[in-house]
Order: structure tokens, then C-alpha cells, then sequence
């Protein structure tokens, strides 16, 4: 057949709306969140990027992506902004949004993140990893004498939490009561919340603004070697942290600290045991599991999505924008580019050992890359590292089921079964 035949009808092209009905099912239904990602290649294949009949434009190619996360143009949506809630998540009111580098803008942003960066560095990461060695021994023991358990439950949850505790200086006794409200808290930013998610987030905050409020008069009085002292007495050029921008860094590092790690745990085991060959080929060589956890990262992100809007106007993806333009960023998408990916549907744990391999979207990219990477990194490898060097075998027990939120993916449980060496 002639495929310039006139009678021959092109394919016909993927609608904004239909875009849009697809995404929300992916965000807002128990299905779509098992599995976006064929959403997200339709979108991304045929679209690229689009406008919403939200008002957001929608990234899901991973260059697009790339693009509007690097552009200085962009940054957090400012107060004055009309944000989407549908597709572009929930943001926080004025007053909570204040002192925290998660919504910051420059100059503000610069500033908050150099005074912490002085105190979060990569030799401060580097030296935890012997303390997380310690740390992880006791809960593999422990998964060893049970021999079938939840692995967020018993690990996934624990560790994380174990580790960002140490190095803050949070007593770990404490952990129980701040977990449920630091997962609360997690709705401002979650496509699929609801006012009764989001109520339920403010009085998260509303918690872990007391506990952290002691916390940090504590240090106060009787300085240790964690990071929270570091913070309340790090200065550059005369410059300190305020009270309130301690009390809102320390409480975000916390929660970021172990949420998305957690979701690392689950995501990346689950994505293992569903491949039995690149499980094996990772036992059969341990050099691969720094590529190993970058493809974890990738192939499953624990941050699927990102939002970014226009602070000036700017020319971006081919269109000039004004002041005020939202951007929802499909992470989880990018990642799944095969432009930037070849087979990228595939799971393949030697992908990042060619070091021309572009690095997944997960931790976003630009002024507001995640200052805790380094640190899931790590945590990811001696995880991994550790259940391959103490178990036989992992057996996935049952099919496990996503959590209600999208813009953090993770699990509700996974149940294995182990059996040490």
C-alpha cells in the first residue's frame, strides 16, 4: 500500500484533553498509580509537552524535563501564583512557606542552601557509611529469624529513618511519634491530595513544629556532633540560620530524609525481584551496584513529579511565557525517554556504568537538586549490598499494591520471604 495514498488516514494524534484524562487517571485512581507509566508514554511520545486545560503545562520527555528544571528563570511557585491543583500538586500557605529551601526562591534559596550545605557536605555522607553498616546488621539479623516479613516494615521504614536521626541528632526514640505526621506532611506536595489529606497534613506540621521547636532550644543549650548543631551555629560572612528557618530546614531534612529513601528500599527491591536475571547478574557482581542504584532510581523513581514556574518572563520548549507559568514535571516520565534511555522500559543495573548514560530526573536537577542525594545513594548501595551478601534468596510473597499518593511513589508493604547463606 502507498502510505502517500490520500486515502490512507494518518494516525490520529493524541488530544490535550485526552492528555489530561489520561494523566489524572494515572494521579487519581487506584489503577493508574500501580502502573503510570503507560500514560506517560503516550503523553510523552505523542506530545512531548502540552498545555493543560488546567493552565500547567505538562513535561514528559526527559530533555523537556531537563530543560525547565535547569532554566534559572524557573523556581518554586511564589504566593501570587494560581497553581493547578489537579495536576501540579498542592503547595503550602505563605506562612508555612517561610524559611524552608523547599519553596525558596533566589535570594532567598541561595542563601538558605549555602549556610546548609556548609554543614551537609559529601565527606559528612562519606564518613556515615561505616555508622550505616552498624546500623543495617541488627535488622538483618532480624529479618534472618523471621524469614517472612514486610521489608518497609522490618527495613524499608527503619534504616532510613535510623540514619537521617544519627546525623541530625534527633533522639530515635522519637522517630514513632514524628513518623506518621512526616508522611501527613507530604500531601502539600502530592497531586492526589485531598482537603481532608491536606487537613490532615497541617496538623503533621503543626507536631513536628513542637517537637522540633525543644529539639532545637536542647542543642541549644547543650550543643552535640549532629547536624542540627551544626545549623544553629554555621555562619557565612556574618550570616546565620533564623530560628524559624532552622526550625523549618531540620524538620524538612528530617522528613526528606527518610521518605523518599524508604520509597527506594521498597521501590528498588520490588523492581529487582520482578527481574530475576538482573538480580542475579548484580549478585554475580557487586561493582555493578552503584550503576545498580541509579537504575533503581530511574526505573521506578521515588519522585515522580516535580512543579517549577516562570519567576520573569522567559522563552522555553519553543515558546515565550510570562511571569507566572506553572510546569508540571513528569520525572517518572523522563526517565522512561527512550530518546535518553534505550530500552528504557527495560531494567538493566550495568546502565550506568557507561558514564556518557545521562543521570535519571529523580533528585531533580538544578538549583533545587535534592542536597540528600549523595546520602540515598549510599544508604541504597549498603542496603542492596547487604540483603545480597546475607540472603540466599529474596521471594517475593504476593503482588504489592502503591500508596494513594503519586508525587512520592512507594509501596504499602512488601512481603518476602529470605533465606540466609
Amino acid at each position: 500500500m502507498n502510505v502517500t495514498d490520500p486515502d490512507v488516514a494518518a494516525p490520529r494524534r493524541l488530544q490535550p484533553a485526552e492528555a489530561d484524562a489520561l494523566l489524572g487517571a494515572a494521579i487519581l485512581t487506584d489503577e493508574g498509580r500501580q502502573n503510570p507509566y503507560d500514560a506517560y508514554r503516550l503523553i510523552r511520545e505523542q506530545l512531548g509537552h502540552y498545555r493543560s486545560a488546567l493552565g500547567s503545562i505538562i513535561v514528559a520527555d526527559y530533555e523537556g524535563c531537563l530543560e525547565v528544571l535547569r532554566n534559572p528563570a524557573l523556581g518554586r511557585p511564589e504566593p501570587d501564583m494560581e497553581l493547578s491543583p489537579g495536576l501540579s500538586g498542592r503547595e503550602r500557605r505563605d506562612e508555612e512557606r517561610r524559611g524552608s529551601m523547599l519553596f525558596a526562591n533566589p535570594p532567598d534559596h541561595t542563601r538558605l542552601r549555602s549556610l546548609v550545605s556548609r554543614t551537609f557536605t559529601p565527606r559528612r555522607i562519606e564518613a556515615m557509611r561505616p555508622r550505616i553498616e552498624t546500623l543495617l546488621a541488627p535488622i538483618l539479623d532480624e529479618m534472618a529469624d523471621l524469614g517472612t516479613l514486610d521489608v518497609l516494615e522490618v527495613l524499608g521504614a527503619r534504616l532510613p529513618a535510623a540514619v537521617i536521626s544519627e546525623l541530625l541528632g534527633v533522639p530515635p526514640e522519637l522517630h514513632e511519634t514524628l513518623a506518621p505526621h512526616v508522611r501527613a506532611s507530604t500531601a502539600f506536595i502530592d497531586a492526589a491530595a485531598d482537603d481532608e489529606a491536606i487537613a490532615t497534613a497541617e496538623a503533621g506540621v503543626a507536631v513536628m513544629g513542637e517537637v522540633f521547636e525543644q529539639l532545637i532550644a536542647d542543642k541549644r543549650r547543650a550543643p552535640d556532633d549532629g547536624l542540627m548543631s551544626a545549623l544553629i551555629q554555621v555562619e557565612e560572612a556574618g550570616d546565620r540560620l533564623s530560628h524559624g528557618e532552622l526550625l523549618a530546614n531540620t524538620g524538612l531534612m528530617y522528613a526528606a530524609g527518610f521518605e523518599t529513601t524508604t520509597n527506594l528500599i521498597g521501590n528498588g527491591l520490588f523492581a529487582l525481584l520482578s527481574h530475576p536475571d538482573e538480580l542475579q547478574r548484580l549478585r554475580a557482581d557487586s561493582s555493578l551496584m552503584p550503576s545498580a542504584i541509579w537504575e533503581l532510581l530511574r526505573w521506578d523513581s521515588p519522585v515522580q513529579l516535580n512543579v517549577r514556574a516562570a519567576l520573569r518572563d522567559v522563552e522555553i520548549l519553543g515558546e515565550s511565557v510570562g511571569y507566572g507559568q506553572i510546569y508540571t514535571v513528569l520525572q517518572g516520565s523522563g526517565n522512561r525517554d527512550e530518546a535518553a534511555y534505550p530500552v528504557a522500559d527495560g531494567l538493566d543495573v550495568g546502565r550506568f556504568v557507561d558514564r556518557s548514560t545521562p543521570p535519571p530526573l529523580s533528585f531533580g536537577w538544578g538549583p533545587h537538586h535534592c542536597l540528600g542525594a549523595a546520602l540515598a545513594r549510599a544508604e541504597g548501595e549498603i542496603v542492596f549490598g547487604g540483603l545480597l551478601d546475607r540472603f540466599a534468596s529474596l521471594e517475593l510473597l504476593e503482588a504489592p499494591s502503591f500508596r494513594s499518593s503519586f508525587t512520592l511513589r512507594g509501596l504499602t508493604s512488601l512481603n518476602v520471604a529470605c533465606r540466609s547463606r
